[in-house]
């Protein structure tokens, strides 16, 4: 670059940025107060919660009242307000099958509480998971169907290979989204071959190649992953990584689960990737597994325009399968721990009442953003791509089931009660 294009680069960059400050009329996302705002025409709210386990003790209770768990009103209107809720479904529906491959857990459902993802608005749920195959094909068949006749999308898991890469495609206020998933811990038995039921496994070749396909059939892509290590609050490379191509690839929003705990959000050029959204309904006891959050997102077709964190109480102790929102100095902990997990990746949280805010580049305006981001890009050295392999976590020791409530037996066997 000459000398020229040395001195006009700064002055462009600062006149984009004034620019977008100035339409937004707030840094922080252009939110208008804590707890944003309600999308548009052409603009969406989406809701993703990380681990539904929905099982053992609270299998008989869902039996009875699916609505059981949303208890909490800001919750409940949290996802009432939201276009779209999204999950990670940790068990197949089924009564079917035989246990796949012999480990300390294994998990399933009755199909009766199946209705209790209905009473919580859940739109789509990821199948992508190291328990989805517990009790082989003929469950994960069973798991199809159902939630096929209760009309909730799923990703990440299918007949064959062709079918687990599959995206779910859904329409809202005219926007068309495309969801991914994919697994990227044990067992590797579970991985869907050519003419072998699975999970879509996490390799670099295929997700680059399918979120290009994904972004060419929809305005919007986002990308789930089960990964990680249990229990780990800092995300592993090869997470960065994967988030990352995700997002080169076209992708706006990508979420994770599996620690059982939460992990910081990173700002990636136009995206936003949340490494962990730890559990949100589990049916365990755990004291290690106490708190979580939930990610709301608005995004029209350009993007991300607005994201908040919201901290929750998921303590089965005091709150018994019932997710609570926590307030005042509870939300603020919580909340704190997320600024300073999140500042790795030199990502803002804004703490406002009891909610975080991301800030986002261009103030939430992805246009601004990407001109920043190109502006960035004629001034300085293209990076190498990094490509991480793609072993799978060493197998967890245990599911985040935790120690035996006093005076009941241990999860175990096939996780129903």
């Amino acid at each position: 670059m000459n000398r020229r294009g040395f001195i006009l680069l700064p002055i462009l960059i600062l006149l984009i940025i004034t620019g977008a400050i100035a339409d937004s009329g707030n840094p922080a996302l252009g939110a208008e107060a804590a707890g944003g705002q309600e999308a548009a025409a052409g603009e969406i709210t989406v809701v993703m919660v990380g681990d539904l386990y929905l099982s053992s003790w609270l299998e008989p209770i869902l039996l009875k009242n699916p609505a059981y768990p949303y208890a909490d009103p800001g919750i409940r209107e949290l996802f009432d307000h939201a276009d779209l809720v999204f999950g990670n479904l940790e068990a197949p529906f089924s009564q079917r099958g035989e246990v796949y491959v012999e480990k300390k857990y294994t998990f399933r459902c009755h199909p009766g509480v199946a209705p209790a993802l209905i009473a919580g608005g859940f739109d789509f749920v990821s199948l992508a998971n190291n328990h989805i195959m517990d009790f082989g094909p003929e469950a994960l068949e069973d798991t199809i169907a159902v939630l096929q006749e209760h009309g909730v999308a799923y990703a990440g898991a299918g007949r064959n290979l062709e079918e687990a890469r599959r995206p779910a495609l859904m329409e809202r206020k005219g926007l068309r989204i495309a969801v991914l998933a994919y697994n990227s811990t044990f067992p590797l038995e579970f991985n869907a071959g050519s003419d072998r039921p699975g999970t879509a496994r996490g390799v670099w070749e295929h997700i680059r190649e399918d979120v290009q396909k994904a972004a060419g059939l929809a305005d919007l892509v986002m990308v789930s992953f089960h990964w990680s290590g249990e229990r780990v609050k800092v995300p592993r490379d090869y997470q960065r990584s994967f988030g990352r191509l995700c997002i080169d690839a076209g992708a706006h929003v990508v979420f994770g689960h599996h620690p059982h705990v939460h992990q910081g959000v990173e700002v990636y050029k136009n995206g936003l990737i949340a490494y962990s959204l730890g559990n949100f309904i589990f049916a365990g006891y755990s004291s290690s597994t106490r708190d979580s959050i939930i990610l709301k997102v608005r995004l029209d077709r350009k993007g991300v325009r607005e994201a908040e964190i919201h901290p929750i109480n998921i303590n089965n102790y005091e709150v018994e399968f019932q997710p609570q929102l926590f307030k005042g100095e509870e939300a603020s902990r919580l909340l704190r721990e997320i600024q300073e997990l999140s500042a790795a990746f030199n990502t803002r949280v804004e703490i406002k009442g009891d909610v975080g805010v991301v800030l986002l580049p261009g103030g939430g305006r992805p246009e601004q953003a990407a001109l920043v981001q190109g502006a960035l890009e004629q001034g300085t050295p293209e990076e190498g791509e990094v490509k991480p392999g793609t072993s799978p976590e060493e197998p967890p020791a245990e599911d985040g089931l935790g120690k035996d409530k006093p005076g009941q037996e241990a999860v175990e066997g096939n996780g129903s009660a």
